[in-house]
Order: structure tokens, then C-alpha cells, then sequence
């Protein structure tokens, strides 16, 4: 056998290196590999008896007798939270169900509400979902353990006022328990670190290893919890060029603003626009299960939301006191990667939203087209019972949330964007209700478009051919473009609907158009209809 392997070279240079070394820190589980068995367990112990328990190697109280319960103290029923007298308590539990249910791992209910984590089941991880980040804080992982982001943990121990301690039990197994072995020890000590190895003939086991490992907390006016939350630290943005030709810069802080009182009055208004790139935008349209983009706003659930002007196609723009106020330091450090100086201005629905109080329906194309879709959809299904669109399932509903005037002018953007708007305007019809209306007995295998244009036939409605074409022209850019390779099919379907190779996001612009073009000519239609 190998000495560095009977000595346990590698853990024990784990251990003196500090296991708190890297950002997620193991503090609990079990791994068994073909050197070694390892197994973790850690526990919160008093600041004060940590001195004390660092002077031996036995292990205070194992994880599992936490559990709620009540002890005698001078001759009294004391019930105790963990079960024991001495502050100790568990940040991660294993729960046993003595065979009868499959044993599970839980972390520490307080930690969970401190940092109010959310439990991602298919990941098997605790997050972080503040400000939409999404952190993973606790992760139960493939390899055996669990694992704590180590800025998390320091600021729960410094709230709480404890330390970590971290119990590592190693053992060396051979497959030949023949082999033997020359008794022999090795003890180490330093600062907050504890390992006693020791070698000897235990059937298969031919060395052990103790350790026992403090992890102090952050102070606590570094653990950013209330009321020691960190001061609120504010970006500069580009507000416009100087007569020089070089960039004019000013802080978001709306502290350090002119506004309608007279404050800072040499300072740049609160109102002054701040121009990006329309890209800024995709970070929100990509998930749209935590963002969500309307005309003039983003919210990311109701933790924050910032008022823009994104009626424009070529840039969106915010007031820079609203980037101060609305967004965490880290959003307007994403917000400023997409500043740029441009000779922009407030769009005329921006400008009677916020200057003249009134109200303003929004003129771009995406608004425009998910306005009269409800609408429409509404009144058919007021007036027939059932709507003209059929409801969107749930993984389905991000192709009419995410539908958009392109942020970038790209073929992969405009591709997927087709997908989505086929798949809420002609895959969505309503085929099986409207099909019901036909007298026609051939109504079997009869396709969504067509028995919409049976249906507008037999109601004497005329005028459809044009929106029929438009819906067969957009169902034929999706098949031989977007679903599948591109070819001379799709040249016919581009040229039909003049999408312009070099300008996408205009063309996308355009198919929204005649979407809603379609939408309008049904909702002017609807008292025709029987």
C-alpha cells in the first residue's frame, strides 16, 4: 500500500489548508471511494466553549440527537429546542425513519427564513432568489455532501453569535485485510484546526483520522443584516457629451440630484434620460418566470421594478434617478454595460405618460399586438362562450410573455420569435370550437387556418383572403425556416412576407403588424358571426 495513502497525505493537506477555503464549504454528508470513507458533521457550539472543545477530539453532540426534547435541570422539565442545555444546535439535520421512509437531509429552518431561501427540487438546492440573482446558498450534492456558501454561513454565525465546528472522521480501507501495518500516530494543531491520525491493524481499516475544525463568523457589521445592511453604493451613467466630444458622466444617487425642490441645483435633474442598447432587455425576456417586460416598465416579481421608455426600436431609456432608486448596485452595474451617448429622445407615449399625466396606449408593435389578442379573445369568448385562442399550458404561456419587437438583429433571435408567434396565433386556434360551427360533413384532419377559412367563408364574411395568406405565409416561414433547415421554401415564405435579410428586427416589426392586423379584421367581424 501506498505511504501517502496509509498517512492520508491529501486530506490531511485538505484540512491544514482550511476546509473554508474555497466558496461553498462541506459541512455535512458521507463519501466512500476506493481510498478512503470519509464522513462530515458539523454543529453550532457557543463562542465561549469552543476553547474547550478544541482540546479534545471527541465530538460534542452528534447532529442527529438534536432534536427537540425535554431534560431534567435541578429537578425540573425543561423543554429545549435541540434538545440540550448547552446552545448547541445542527445547521444541516439528517432525518431516519428507521427504514420505513428514505432518510432526508434538511437545513436549519432558521437559516432557511434568515436568508428566505427558496427550495429548488429539481436541483436539490436552497437559493437565493433576492433581487433575482438567484444564488444557490445549500446544496445537497451528487458526490455525499452538503454544501454552504461560505458568505452566507459566516453572516448566520455572526447573527448567532457561534461558531461552526466541523468533525471529519477518514478512515484508510485496504481490500486485503492481511496486510499489516506498523502502529504509529501524528497529531496536529493549529489555531482553529485539530487532527489526530492514527495507524493500526483494524481488519481492513488501516488508519484513522480525526479532525475537528472551527469556522468563525464575519463581524456582525459586516454580516448585511438589518441593521447592519451595507450602504447602498451608486453607478455612474453616460448623460451626454460635452462640447469636447467626451463623455459626461454623473451618479444615480438621487441624493446627489437636482429635482422640483431645489436640491443639488447644479447637479443633472432626476429626470434626465439615460439611452441603452436595446440588449439590455434580453437578460429579462430570457426568464421570464422571474421577469417580466411591459411598455413603459420591468418588474422582477414584486421584489423591484424600474420605469423605462421602451417604445423605441433602436434603444430603451430610464430617468436616472429612477436607475438610482429602483435597481440594487449590482442591477445598474448590468445596466451600464449597455449605456451609450446617443442623441435620443423620450418617446411621445413616454412623454404624455409623465408630462402630460395622461393616458397613453403603447405604439410599439409587441404591446400593440398583446393588447388585441385579450381583447379579441375576450369578446369571442363573451359572445360564442369560448375563446377564439385556446389557453397557453404553463410551459407554453413565456412564447406570448416573451414575444417582442427584437432586442438584437440577429437570424437566431427572429427564428425563435417566429416559433412563438405561430405557436400563440395559428397553433392556439380554437380549431376544435371553430370546426363545430361548419355545415360542411368534410370537417376531419381539416387544419387550424383552414377551418378558420371555412368558418369566415360559410358567415358570408368577406375581405379574409388576405389575413388566410398572411397566416399560410407565417406557418410556412415557421416550417421551412425556424423548425427546420432553410431552403428554397423558406426564400418563397420571406419573400412573401418581405423579411429583410439584413434587418430583422424590422421585419419582426412587421410580421406584429400584420398579426394584429389579422386580430383587428376579427374583432370588426365579430357581429357578423352567427
Amino acid at each position: 500500500m501506498k505511504k501517502e495513502y496509509l498517512y492520508q497525505v491529501d486530506i490531511r493537506k485538505w484540512i491544514e489548508n482550511g476546509i473554508d477555503d474555497g466558496i461553498m464549504i462541506r459541512v455535512s454528508g458521507n463519501k466512500v471511494d476506493e481510498k478512503y470513507d470519509v464522513y462530515l458533521q458539523s454543529y453550532l457550539l457557543p463562542i465561549d466553549a469552543v476553547e474547550a472543545s478544541m482540546k479534545n477530539e471527541n465530538i460534542d453532540l452528534h447532529p442527529h440527537e438534536m432534536i427537540p426534547g425535554i431534560m431534567q435541570e435541578n429537578g425540573k422539565n425543561v423543554y429545549h429546542r435541540w434538545g440540550n442545555g448547552d446552545g448547541i444546535e445542527p445547521i444541516t439535520i439528517k432525518r431516519n425513519f428507521s427504514d420505513v421512509a428514505p432518510c432526508s437531509i434538511e437545513v436549519a429552518e432558521e437559516f432557511r427564513l434568515l436568508f428566505n431561501l427558496y427550495f429548488n427540487s429539481q436541483k436539490n438546492e436552497y437559493i437565493d432568489v433576492s433581487h433575482g440573482k438567484e444564488m444557490t446558498v445549500v446544496k445537497m450534492n451528487d458526490d455525499g455532501y452538503t454544501t454552504v456558501h461560505k458568505t452566507y454561513l459566516k453572516r448566520y454565525l455572526a447573527v448567532k453569535e457561534k461558531a461552526l465546528i466541523i468533525h471529519i472522521d477518514s478512515r484508510f480501507i485496504v481490500s486485503d485485510a492481511s496486510e499489516k501495518v506498523e502502529k504509529d500516530e501524528v497529531e496536529y494543531r493549529k489555531n482553529s484546526i485539530f487532527y489526530k491520525l492514527n495507524v493500526a491493524n483494524w481488519e481492513r481499516v488501516k488508519s484513522r483520522l480525526y479532525s475537528k475544525n472551527v469556522i468563525y463568523g464575519c463581524s456582525l457589521r459586516d454580516s448585511n443584516i438589518w441593521p447592519y445592511e451595507q450602504k447602498e453604493k451608486y453607478v455612474d451613467f453616460i448623460i451626454g457629451i460635452d462640447k469636447n466630444g467626451q463623455e459626461i458622466c454623473h451618479t444615480c444617487d438621487p441624493d446627489c440630484l437636482n429635482n422640483n425642490f431645489g436640491a443639488n441645483p447644479t447637479a443633472p435633474h432626476y429626470l434626465t434620460p439615460v439611452y441603452f442598447d436595446r440588449a439590455v432587455l434580453q437578460k429579462y425576456y430570457s426568464k421570464p418566470e422571474v421577469y417580466t417586460v411591459e411598455s413603459g416598465y420591468i418588474r422582477c416579481g414584486s421584489q423591484w421594478g424600474l420605469d423605462i421608455d421602451n417604445e423605441n426600436s433602436d434603444y430603451v431609456s430610464a430617468y436616472l434617478g429612477d436607475l438610482g432608486s429602483s435597481l440594487s448596485e449590482a442591477e445598474q452595474y448590468y445596466w451600464k454595460g449597455f449605456n451609450k451617448p446617443i442623441g435620443g429622445k423620450l418617446s411621445p407615449v413616454k412623454f404624455q405618460r409623465d408630462y402630460m399625466c395622461a393616458f397613453s396606449s403603447s405604439q410599439s408593435p409587441d404591446f400593440v399586438f398583446k393588447e388585441t389578442y385579450e381583447r379579441v379573445n375576450q369578446a369571442y369568448n363573451q359572445k360564442f362562450g369560448w375563446p377564439l385562442f385556446l389557453p397557453l399550458t404553463d410551459q407554453d404561456k413565456y412564447n406570448f410573455k416573451t414575444l417582442r419587437v427584437p432586442v438584437s438583429n440577429s437570424v437566431k433571435e427572429f427564428d425563435a420569435l417566429v416559433l412563438s408567434l405561430v405557436k400563440v396565433l395559428i397553433d392556439s386556434l380554437n380549431k376544435e370550437k371553430i370546426t363545430a360551427q361548419l355545415t360542411d360533413n368534410n370537417k376531419d384532419g381539416i387544419r387550424e387556418i383552414s377551418a378558420l377559412e371555412a368558418w369566415l367563408r360559410e358567415q358570408g364574411v368577406e375581405n379574409y383572403g388576405k389575413h388566410i395568406k398572411f397566416l399560410r405565409n407565417l406557418q410556412d416561414l415557421r416550417s421551412s425556416g425556424s423548425a427546420h433547415r432553410k431552403g428554397k421554401g423558406y426564400q418563397k415564405a420571406t419573400e412573401e412576407l418581405d423579411v429583410k435579410n439584413e434587418n430583422y428586427t424590422e421585419s419582426f416589426s412587421d410580421l406584429l403588424k400584420g398579426a394584429t392586423g389579422f386580430l383587428e379584421f376579427m374583432e370588426n367581424n365579430i357581429e357578423r358571426m352567427a
